[in-house]
């Protein structure tokens, strides 16, 4: 296996391990069972366990950031804008589910691991990105503006957040459909009546 994918490998295995386990309770001789290797050889390739995970953050939260801006290059309306927004936080979740799984359980060293690696910007992109959606659709009057913008995004953020521990595109249901399902159920919800 070459270095590339003995990496990859890493992080996929360990990245389940934590998921698991949780990360402390995961051991550098765990993962290097997991792999097949030992675990003198995992320190090639990374020099800490807490480096294993920044790797598996930083891998999750840049390419969540290139997909948000792949969403801004559109130039779509506030709600389309936003519904495109949601898939691609689907897309991401589902593409690194053990680096969701792990965030969701461990918020606050995950954030350490995110300030430790400079991510923090990138990590925000998101969320500024669905602010300003919301706060365009309520200044069009297409959004109640009686319940506050914030309330409104991490409701909707951590709906879409915690989707992934159940659902699962299939032919039957994809990203797609449930992103729209997602918006229109929070959209419909917030438009004005």
């Amino acid at each position: 296996m070459d270095p590339q994918e003995r990496r990859a490998q890493i992080l996929a295995r360990s990245g389940e391990i934590f998921a698991t386990k949780g990360i402390s309770a995961t051991t550098v001789r765990e993962i290097a069972e997991a792999c097949g290797v030992y675990s003198g050889t995992l320190y090639h390739y990374f020099p800490s366990k807490e480096a294993i995970v920044t790797e598996i953050i930083r891998v999750y939260v840049e390419e969540l950031y290139e997909r948000c801006s792949s969403v801004v290059a559109l130039g779509l309306p506030p709600i389309e804008r936003l519904e495109a927004l949601v898939l691609v936080a689907l897309e991401a979740a589902e593409s690194h589910r053990s680096a969701t799984a792990i965030w969701q359980v461990e918020t606050e060293y995950m954030r350490e691991r995110m300030l430790e690696a400079s991510l923090e910007e990138k990590g925000h992109f998101a969320a500024q990105l669905w602010m300003q959606c919301i706060d365009q659709a309520k200044a069009a009057g297409e959004l109640r503006d009686d319940i506050a913008s914030t309330t409104f995004y991490q409701l909707m953020r951590d709906a879409v957040w915690l989707t992934s521990r159940w659902f699962r595109a299939s032919p039957e249901k994809s990203n797609a459909q449930c992103a729209r399902e997602i918006t229109s159920l929070f959209i419909d919800g917030m438009r004005i009546r």
